[in-house]
């Protein structure tokens, strides 16, 4: 028979390194991050950013509420965005890669891995540095894919504790996602700062079938940079030079195309009539290159902050390093400033939407429980205990309510 005491060490080893499998999701429980959450709570910052997070809070559920309310009263008035809304589907309201059609799965993977990691570490963090116990904490895979993280506090202490105290654990998640969100935004805008346009002028979207432009050999996807001489900066220079001519005259056209704009071709192109209108056959957009990164690093209202709440699939002609733009770019970086900028945008993405989501008063997430202990610190009788549980249900089902009308009004108007 095995001493007790050679039991003891193995049973917490084995706890350590608990494995739990639920097809297809993997858990693994362990007491080892223990160890970081107690060497950082231990830090005077971790205190001082449990109290800052407190006050981000109610600020990020006032961001959320009035962003929801303006997106049901935008969708009730104005019908057309109901359509923009139905195009996406669904899915566009879940975050989660593979379903949402705007988040891309690598980029989106990782920053729901890294969103969730940072919140839940944060909760380990300040409930340490606060004397609170963590009973676990571990990863959250789909199948080896690690997708997210949890931090078991342990529930009785922190009934037992102050309103303060547990109320900083709980907002020591969100406060850390805005952090990290307000860092990555920088970041963003920081390698948006050193791009340079390597190209301006009309692209050329669609190259029309049978028609002179075709025969003289330009290519969708190529950039006009003069015609007969004249530079072509925008279609209104375009137009202006066809203007003056009629079908059946000869327009020398040079284009660039290829490898980062490098290929130069020139061709003849006789010009055509259709619908009393002198063409080429081609259709094509202004590039403004210039004038699109700087609108993007410039925020001088709210409209222009609220473009960085668009993925770049979304709005693809306005951010600059969208699949359809960043070739217009280049970076000291090199070729991976796209990487970069796509990575950083992910992070403040789901950072921030993660903030804004467990900051809302909605029980049992992190704005609920604060707002429950909010209540029950205004209404200390025990008698009104059953009220502070009916309004804290109340607010709860009003926001589910008021967000299922914002997704489900699109698909039955």
């Amino acid at each position: 028979m095995e001493p007790l005491s050679d039991k003891e060490p193995v049973a917490k080893e084995e706890e350590q390194r608990r494995i739990e499998f639920s097809f297809p999701m993997l858990i693994m429980r362990t007491k080892l991050f223990g160890i970081v959450f107690d060497k950082l709570g231990k830090s005077r910052f971790s205190r001082y950013a449990s109290w800052i997070s407190l006050a981000i809070v109610p600020v990020v559920a006032a961001v959320g509420l009035f962003l929801i309310l303006s997106s049901l009263f935008a969708l009730l008035w104005n019908p057309a965005l109901g359509e923009v809304a139905r195009q996406g589907g669904l899915g566009q309201y879940l975050l989660i890669p593979g379903i949402n059609p705007y988040l891309p799965i690598v980029y989106g993977l990782f920053a729901i891995f890294v969103a969730m990691v940072v919140h839940e570490g944060a909760h380990g963090i300040a409930a340490r540095s606060l004397g609170l116990p963590v009973k676990s904490s571990g990863l959250l895979f789909f199948f080896i894919l690690p997708i997210g993280a949890f931090v078991d506090v342990d529930e009785e202490a922190l009934k037992k504790a102050n309103a303060k105290v547990s109320s900083r654990v709980f907002a020591a998640g969100v406060g850390t996602n805005v952090i990290v969100a307000a860092i990555c935004l920088i970041a963003v805008l920081a390698v948006c700062s050193s791009l340079t346009p390597i190209i301006n002028g009309v692209y050329i979207a669609e190259v029309a079938e049978g028609l002179p432009a075709e025969a003289a050999g330009l290519l969708q996807n190529d950039v006009f940079v003069t015609v007969d001489g004249v530079p072509i900066n925008r279609m209104t220079d375009l137009n202006a030079t066809l203007a003056n001519k009629t079908a059946g005259d000869l327009v020398r056209v040079t284009v660039v195309r290829g490898n980062m704009w490098q290929d130069t071709f020139s061709t003849v192109v006789m010009l055509t009539e259709s619908e009393n209108r002198t063409i080429m056959g081609v259709s094509g957009f202004n590039l403004v290159t210039e004038e699109r990164l700087e609108n993007y690093l410039t925020i001088d209202s709210a409209q222009k902050l609220s473009l960085y709440m668009v993925p770049p699939a979304v709005a693809p002609y306005v951010i600059p390093f969208s699949n359809e733009f960043a070739g217009f770019y280049s970076s000291p970086l090199g070729s991976r400033w796209v990487v970069v900028a796509n990575t950083f945008f992910w992070l403040w993405f789901i950072n921030v939407n993660l903030a804004i989501f467990n900051a809302l008063p909605i029980y049992p997430l992190d704005g609920g429980r604060m707002f429950n202990i909010a209540l029950k610190s205004a209404i200390r009788a025990d008698k009104y205990q059953k009220l502070v549980f009916r309004i804290t249900v109340a607010v709860t089902l009003a926001i589910i309510l008021i967000l299922m009308l914002t997704i489900i009004i699109p698909f039955i108007t």
